[in-house]
Parts: C-alpha cells; structure tokens; sequence
C-alpha cells in the first residue's frame, strides 16, 4: 500500500469560456513553481482534443484503432488512453500522488474547492458565488461585495498564495 498522500485539488471554473482562467492559472503554476511545489493541471476538455499532429506515428497508431498510445519523450511523457465512460475528476486527481497541489479547470460540476473567474462582460452580470457558498474564492475584473476571499484578476499572487494556502 502506497504511502503517498493526495493532494489538494483547487479548481477553477468561470460561467463561460474567455473569462481568464487559463491564463491565471498559468500565470499561478509560474508562481507555485518558482516556490518550490510540483503542480498538476487537469483541463476539462469535454469537446475533445488533440493532443498529436494528424499524420504523426502516435496519431496513426490511434486511428489503427490502439486502445493506449504512450508518447515517451526526453523528460515527458503523454498516455492518450480510450476510455468509457468519462472518468470523474476525483478518480483523475487520485491518479496524482507525485505533486504537492492539482489545479483543475472546468469540471463545473465536480469542483473541488472552487474558486470563480469572473470578467464582466464575458461572465454574465454577476457572479455564481453570490448564490452559490460552495465557492470558496471570487477572482474578478469587477469588485463584489461578497463575504469569501476576492481578489483581482490581474493579483495571481495574491491568487496562488490562497492556493498554496489548501491543506494536504
């Protein structure tokens, strides 16, 4: 049996697409990083993705019909896995002993710890934690009155120190 604990899982979600966060979370990952910690980033890509070049040999194998295709590179590795159903998020994070925090994107639903990115303009008119307390953070373009943490958009340290704030 595994000695290994799990990390905590921060995510961030937004009402809609272009709202910032993934250029905050990268903006955060930089931060977490140059203090030391090892980051894990689960992006909820439910339109699929691409993660191989049509044409390229792990794209061919796939296509061939490969149930695992394993991309092994100088320093990196990539495991494009057919699966069904969707894995849930939980069962995703578990599979992440070997980091000291793992930021999700999207994952509305399944969030952990959820901290909302909101742009006005993009968002809509207000925020989902004002009727919703099981955010537990506002990051936002536009200040709220709200009685969780808020921070501006443009403060990813601020933003990465509440982060690193998460217990084990």
């Amino acid at each position: 049996m595994s000695n290994k604990k799990t990390p905590p899982i921060v995510s961030f979600v937004a009402a809609s697409s272009n709202s910032g966060k993934t250029t905050l979370i990268e903006k955060i990952v930089v931060i977490l990083k140059a203090r030391g910690l090892r980051v894990a980033v689960i992006k909820d890509a439910r339109g699929g993705f691409e993660l191989d070049r049509p044409g390229k040999d792990s794209w061919r194998f796939k296509q061939a019909g490969a149930d695992t295709v394993v991309l092994a590179g100088a320093g990196e590795i990539a495991i494009m896995k057919t699966i069904d159903p969707r894995p849930a998020l939980s069962e995703l994070a578990r599979s992440i002993t070997d980091v000291d925090v793992v930021i999700t994107e999207g994952f509305r639903n399944e969030a952990q710890n959820k901290i909302e990115v909101f742009r006005h303009q993009v968002s809509g008119e207000y925020p989902r934690c004002l009727n919703d307390p099981s955010f537990l953070a506002l990051v936002s373009d536009t200040p709220f009155e709200v009685t969780i943490p808020c921070f501006d958009l443009n403060d990813a340290e601020g933003v990465a120190d509440f982060v690193q704030s998460f217990p084990a």
